[in-house]
């Protein structure tokens, strides 16, 4: 994660527009209603939080998890401009999540009824230890959606992405979910270069 330290500072005016449609695609898939707990996996600098509090509404909880300390900070500034008081921002491998933890921070008795993802997998270390991890944290009933990048094409350009930003966009993240969900849902984005944009969902049994 150091090298998401070392670009927290340009990190949205990097990507926010290229990746906004998605986003937003991925936070619908949710079917988010107001009052609702969701968690943001990998939340970085909180480019979901306006989308999804916008749904959710100021009784809804957002929960926002990075192991970046600078990607974090960076969510807090927004959160506190934003005068959010109902976003709470946990640093934590998520592999490392439990129950016990999220109770611990939000000061109470949780239960999460969706869980977002978006361009995470591609990057955590043994993302399906992740996926699993947050997968058993969800309600049953809840709703979860991935949304990354896709190419398996091995060229210089994704070895060269993957040494600069540690991911790995091979990686087929929505197979996990389909295993698991009812109600799978999978839309898929070409972009430029032969990537692919993912956007996976579905509902917890």
């Amino acid at each position: 994660m150091k090298w998401y330290d070392m670009v927290a500072p340009l990190y949205d005016r990097a990507i926010s527009r290229a990746y906004l449609p998605y986003r937003q695609i991925a936070i619908q898939a949710l079917h988010l209603q107001p009052c609702l707990t969701v968690m943001d996996i990998g939340c970085g600098t909180g480019l979901n939080f306006e989308l999804i509090l916008n749904a959710i509404g100021t009784q809804g909880t957002l929960i926002g998890i990075d192991s970046s300390t600078k990607m974090l900070n960076r969510a807090r500034q927004k959160v506190s401009h934003q005068s959010w008081r109902n976003v709470h921002l946990l640093q934590l491998d998520a592999r490392k999540l439990t129950r016990n933890d999220l109770e611990a921070f939000t000061g109470g008795s949780i239960k999460i009824d969706s869980i977002i993802c978006t361009l995470g997998f591609s990057v955590f270390p043994d993302w399906q230890a992740v996926f699993e991890k947050s997968f058993d944290l969800l309600e049953s009933g809840g709703r979860y959606c991935v949304m990354d990048i896709f190419n398996d094409k091995v060229t210089l350009r994704n070895r060269v992405v993957s040494i600069l930003v540690s991911s790995d966009n091979s990686r087929r993240v929505w197979e996990p979910l389909e295993k698991r969900c009812e109600n799978y849902s999978e839309e898929r984005y070409p972009m430029t270069h032969g990537d692919i944009v993912v956007v996976a969902s579905g509902t917890k049994s």
